[in-house]
Order: C-alpha cells, then structure tokens, then sequence
C-alpha cells in the first residue's frame, strides 16, 4: 500500500494574487523535473512554491516533500537534510547520497527544496544525481541563483504587480493590482476595517512603490499600520532608505528597498528589543524561550523581560512562533531577519560573547542526554528538535581551538543519542575534524575519538573502529583517564567480536567493567553489561549471559533511562529462548520493542523485531512472523540500513521456514502488511497484536458539482475569515450579490454555514473531496 507523503506546512496567511505566476509554475512542473525559482530575498520565492506543491501534490502518490535548507550551513549536510524531511534517519554510511538516490528510487514524489543559493554546488550535486536515478521524481528549487544543472528550467518570481508610473488608476482598477491587495488585506488583520478608498489610494499606491511590491516588504509594513499613519510610514521609509542608499549602491534596487524596509523597522523597535533581535541571531533552526533566557539575558535585557520581548517581536512579524500543543512555543527568525541580526551582533560586538554562551547552552543540552535517566526520551526528542543548533554549536568549536574541549565533552554525553539517529557519517566526520584540533595527547582528542569509533562501527567500517578505539586507549592509558580507558576498551571489543577473536572481545569488555565499578561509573557499567550479554550468548554461555542481563537490566531500571534498558532486553529475550523459556523471552521481547518506541531508536527497533520475527517463526505463528519481517524490513527502509550481517543466517533460516509453511503467495501478502505499517502500527502489532485500521472508506463529497471561478473565489475569501461586506469590497460586488452567491454555494454543496463550507474548501486542498 504507499502512502501519500506530505510535510507542507499549512498557509498560517491567505495566498493573496500571483494567479499568472501559479498557472505558470504548474504549467512548467508537467513539462520539466527541475523547475527553480529565482528572485531577490523577499520575493515570495518560497510562498509561490508551497502555494504549487500544495496544488499539485494530488498528481504525485508518493506526496510532496518539503526541505528548508536555510538554516543548513555545511554543504555535506544538504543530504542529510533531505533525509530528515522524508522522515528518514540516514544511518547506512557516508555514501548517504548514493542511499539517498537508492531510496527514491520508484517513487513519484516533487520534492521542494527551499532557499539553495548559499548551498549551490551541494544542490545542484544532489538535483543532478537524483534526477538521474529517480526517474519518476520532480524536483522544485526555491534561489536565488539557478542551479546550473543540464535541463533545469528557471523562472524568475518578480514583484507583485503595480501600477506603471503615471498610470491613471481608479480605486477599483488599483485594487486589482497584487501588491495594493497584498497591502490591503494584511493592514486590515492588524487595523480591523481598514481598506483602501479614494482618500487614502495615493499614499497606498506611494508606499507600495517604495517598496517596489516586494511581499516581505509589504507584510512588514502592513504590520506597522497598527501605530503609524500611511504618510508617517511613507516618510519613514523614504528616509531609510536614503541612508541605506547610500551605503551600498551597488546592491540591487530591490535588495536595498528590502534592506531599507527591515532596517527601519529594527530602528522603530525599543533598546531591548533591538538588542534581543540581534542577540538571538546566533541561533539556527529556531529556539525556544529556555534557550533565549539563557543565551541572551543579561542586567541588559533582565531573564525575566526574554517572555514579553519574544511577543512583542511576534506580534512586530520579527519573529516566527510555531504553537506545539501543550508543549513551549517554537520562535525562529527568517534567513534574511537572521543575517540582518548577525549584522547588528558583529556591529556591537557581542558576536563572540552569544556563540560562547549558545556553545554553553547546547552543552548542558547534552549533560542532560548523557545524564542516562528518567529524562532520556524528553531530552532525545529535545536534542532532535535542537540538531541545527548542535551543528552550529560544533562549527563554532571547529572555528575556535580553545573551545574544542567544550566540543568534546558534548559528543561523549551526546554518544548515546547519536548512536540512536546518526547521522553516522556527519558525526564522525565532525568529531575527527575537531580531534585534529586538539592536544595529541589530550583527553578532548581521546574523547572525540571514542566516540567517532562508535560511529564507525554503526557504519560497519571495523577497521577505523579499530583504529580510533586504539588511539583513544593510548590516550586514556597515557593521562590516566579512567573513563575514557574504560570506554575505549568497550568500543574496541566491537571489532575483536566481528573478527570472530570472542575470548579477546570477553576479555576487553571485563577490564572495562572492572574499572567501571573501581570508579563507579555507572553508566560505563551499563554499557559493559549491555556489551557483554550477548557476547557470552554468542560462547554459548546462556546462564552467565542471562546473569549479567539482568544486572545491566537492573542498574538501567535503578536509573531510569530507556536506551540501554531497549538492548539489554532485546539480548535477554534471545538468551532466555534459547534456554527454552519461551513465554517470558517473548514478553522480554515486547517490552523492549515499547523502549525503543518510546526514545525513537528505529536502529533497536528493527533488531527487536527481528528477534520476535524469529521467536513466531519457531512457534509456528507463521503469519505473525512474515507480517513482523516486513515491519522490521519497513523501519529499516526508513533509517536507510541494512540488515547487520550479525543477523544474516538467522533471517534468512526465519524466511525460509516461513515460507515453507505457509506458501510463498501468503508470506509475500502478509509481509507487505507488515511494510505498510507505519512505526506505531507495527509497534503495535510486535506488542498487543493490534492489527492497523482498515482505510477508510472514500466518501462522496455532498456534491461533486464543482463551483465556478467566481463560487470558488469567494469561498476562499470566507475561508480566509472575510466579512461579506469585505469581500463585497475586495471583488467589486454589492453586498446583496455575495450574500445570493453565498447561499448557491451552500445549496449547491449541501451545507448549512460558513464554518462548514471552511471545512470542505480544506478538505478539498487536501485532496479529500
């Protein structure tokens, strides 16, 4: 069964004109693969390619993929951050773009790449190479700059229309240009009933000029109309834009209007606002107000000011506010407020001083990660939220040698969550670049690269394994770091295991727990215990296996984390069947499968149900187990993983006998049932044996009559909360008429309100009429 993918987000505003520029862009994604826009900053770039994606995503099964790169600073991570929009954690090996391309492979989706021109090489790398082996993907780019890729097309978004100089326009005719409406309808959701008449149409029509019908210039403005006058904006305006003139001529007149239009408004914000605005640039990705009181307070902007300021510069379109339930807002700058900020932070020169103390934010982030306890599956889906930030954070230890120590320390609390969601490759590659930077014989540089040999091995490349493990040790041995000794030798074990070299492996892991309980490390002991369970399974010793599974299990349970207390479960469940207790194996089995769920380590989650795969095999619940081989194989699809080699010949024996009892037709049907799964569904299942739902049913709208132009149009409008007298207003129409063209459309759609017919308009964007 596929299903229809979509992460656009839903239109927090109306989509106000570009009509000409809509139907162009659908006409040329029928006719190309690679369709990029282009404009200045602020042109509405980004808008223009949601408002498409969102209309066209019907015509693609597998859906319409949004990738925000803006925040995206290292070229290497484009790729990565494709496999994040997917929902996809790319934990197969550095080749990510050939598994990335692997992935696509057969499906039918556009995908959205938004805000490419300060990555252009990466982006046209990976439009190139995916374009070439997906032949069924379209891909739609948001630069400003084209790509430069061999049958890209460009289309160029220029400004909402205006008025040609010294064009005589009445008030009706100017309302039907996009920028006045633009103008007109965001002024009015800040100034209730404001519109555009013939006492106010000459300084709308002059305000718009200056602004040269850039849409975030007109969005900033209309907002100002809450306190200002359309002559005192216009006068403002034209003296900023004097200055900023004036000081770089030879940027385009349209960037120095954009310039101009978020100068000004930074100029009419108070001290602390101001000082705020700037300060949270250091931010990437976004924050919450935690991370803004702790980054940005100081006797000048006090802790307890941070709350009533991140209003203020919501309700001032400075800042964006995401609202996630029950849980913090979510702020984030747009790029160009961001870079204006970092501007204004260099200026007062604070720039150093914010990225220490954001450095420092992020590193109590990832003591609490590496706290292993009750925390754990809050921090792990905090961290995820905050992996923007982390990467900044690690760039600004890459460009600071004395802060590499601080880099180091995180990535050892950090190790566990990285284990869990990569990106293996990213990690490891970062982690030895700051290695580098550290004292040869340092405890940074043996952290660092512990922690990279994690890594490595996640990737299945034992021999770096090998190596960094071994350097660390040195390391360790030399400074006489007992933690950093102790972790060293767990992870060199790995490799001495896949070598077949066991007694060598046993030997290592038992000197790492033994100067784990010297020092009392406890989390150290855990992962020695976790380490050595499956090792003395794999000797056949299934009694002592069992023993130290339950001490493990009992010191994760003692400290309350989740990550640890997955594995350890899913090895005592294989090393109890195989002593023949099979009930309580399976039960071990389950409950580790609800561990894994819940800190999202799809990496576990496969191995788990793998494991109760095998056991359903062996009791001959056949169905359950094919079903259970396709959840396993679909939550390795999503990580972009393989099956470890590990677990190879015991797959492969499951799939065999499977097969053999139940017919290959069967096991194929109930295996597909089981890729179909989403990750909860298949959880689910491994656990209660809850089957998913059955889709429902597709259910005829009212009437399938479709509405005129004219219907439509003004079901928009009541869907974007418009009076009938504004929509009167807006499309030229008596009050009267709207009302009569009101009631067609309700009579003609069989419904009763405006609420109702705001519900069926969604419904019918989503596809669902």
């Amino acid at each position: 069964m596929t299903r229809h993918l979509s992460n656009l987000p839903a239109e927090v505003t109306s989509f106000v004109g570009r009509r000409q520029e809509l139907r162009e862009v659908k006409r040329l994604l029928t006719t190309t693969r690679l369709l990029t826009l282009t404009g200045s900053g602020g042109a509405g770039k980004t808008k223009l390619a949601l408002r498409a994606a969102a209309e066209m995503s019907r015509g693609f099964p597998d859906g319409a993929c949004l990738v925000l790169l803006d925040s995206v600073r290292d070229p290497l991570l484009v790729t990565q951050a494709v496999f994040g929009a997917l929902g996809v954690h790319d934990l197969s090996s550095g080749l990510s773009l050939s598994s990335l391309a692997d992935y696509l492979a057969g499906q039918r989706l556009l995908l959205v790449l938004d805000n490419c021109e300060h990555l252009l090489d990466a982006c046209a790398t990976l439009a190139g190479t995916l374009l070439a082996a997906c032949p069924d993907l379209h891909i739609l780019a948001t630069s400003r700059q084209a790509l430069g890729v061999a049958g890209e097309v460009r289309m160029v978004v220029p400004p909402m229309s205006l008025p040609a100089e010294g064009e005589d326009t009445s008030v009706q005719q100017l309302l039907g240009y996009d920028a006045v409406w633009l103008l007109s309808e965001r002024a009015a959701a800040v100034v209730p009933g404001f519109t555009v008449d013939a006492a106010n149409a000459a300084q709308v029509l002059a305000l718009c000029r200056k602004l040269d019908g850039i849409p975030l210039a007109l969005e900033l403005a209309a907002v100002r109309l809450a306190s200002l006058s359309l002559d005192q904006l216009n006068r403002g305006l034209a003296s900023e834009l004097s200055i900023l003139g004036s000081g770089n001529r030879g940027a385009h007149t349209r960037q120095q209007t954009l310039e101009a239009t978020i100068g000004w408004s930074y100029g009419l914000l108070d001290e602390q606002e101001r000082l705020l605005w700037a300060r949270l640039s250091v931010f990437a990705g976004g924050f919450e107000e935690d991370a803004a009181v702790q980054v940005c307070s100081d006797t000048r902007i006090p802790a307890e000011h941070i709350a009533g300021l991140l209003g203020a510069l919501v309700d001032k379109s400075i800042l964006k506010r995401q609202l996630t339930g029950a849980g913090s807002p979510r702020y984030w700058l747009l790029e160009t407020m961001r870079q204006y900020g970092r501007e204004r932070l260099n200026e007062a020169g604070e720039q150093a001083t914010m990225q220490q103390r954001h450095l420092a934010w992020m590193c109590e982030l990832a003591r609490q990660v590496g706290a292993w306890d009750g925390r754990q599956a809050e921090v792990f889906q905090r961290m995820s939220g905050e992996r923007d930030n982390l990467w900044a954070a690690l760039d600004f230890c890459s460009s600071d040698p004395a802060e590499v120590a601080a880099g180091a320390e995180a990535a050892q609390h950090l190790m566990a969550y990285w284990a869990s969601c990569g990106p293996f490759g990213d990690v490891r590659r970062v982690l030895t670049s700051l290695a580098d930077l550290a004292p040869e014989n340092s405890i940074p540089r043996a952290r660092l690269l512990w922690v990279a040999a994690v890594m490595a091995t996640n990737q299945n490349d034992t021999d770096a394994c090998r190596a960094l493990s071994a350097e660390s040790l040195r390391i360790g041995t030399e400074v006489k770091d007992v933690e950093v000794a102790a972790w060293s030798l767990l992870v060199a074990a790995i490799p001495r295991w896949l070598d077949g070299d066991l007694a060598g492996a046993t030997e290592q892991i038992d000197s790492a727990l033994s100067l784990a309980r010297l020092m009392h490390l406890d989390h150290v002991e855990l992962n020695a215990l976790d380490a050595l369970c499956p090792l003395l399974a794999a000797r056949g010793e299934l009694d002592r296996a069992v023993d130290v599974g339950e001490q493990g299990l009992a010191l994760s349970q003692d400290r309350g984390e989740l990550w640890m207390r997955g594995y350890l479960l899913t090895f005592l469940a294989q090393a109890t069947w195989r002593q023949g207790h099979q009930v309580h194996a399976e039960a071990l089995a389950r409950e580790a499968a609800t561990c894994k769920l819940m800190i999202d380590d799809r990496h576990g989650l496969a191995m788990v149900l793998e494991t109760l795969a095998w056991m359903a095999t062996e009791c001959g619940r056949h169905g359950r187990a094919a079903t259970l081989l396709g959840c396993a194989e679909q939550v390795r699809g999503q990580i972009a993983v393989t099956l470890m080699d590990v677990y190879r010949a015991q797959h492969d024996r499951s799939v065999t006998a499977t097969v053999h009892a139940i017919g290959e037709k069967a096991f194929d049907a109930a295996f597909a049932r089981g890729r179909a799964m989403t990750i909860d569904e298949g959880v689910a299942f491994a656990v209660a044996d809850e089957q998913p739902p059955k889709p429902a049913p597709s259910v005829k709208a009212a009437s399938d009559t479709v509405l005129t132009p004219r219907q439509l149009e003004i079901a928009r409008l009541i869907a974007g909360d418009l009076t009938n007298r504004q929509i009167a207003d807006r499309l030229f129409l008596s009050e009267r008429t709207v009302e009569t063209h009101i009631t067609n459309i309700l009579n003609k759609l069989g419904l009763n309100s405006r609420i109702q017919l705001s519900r069926w308009l969604a419904e019918a964007s989503a596809g669902r009429v």
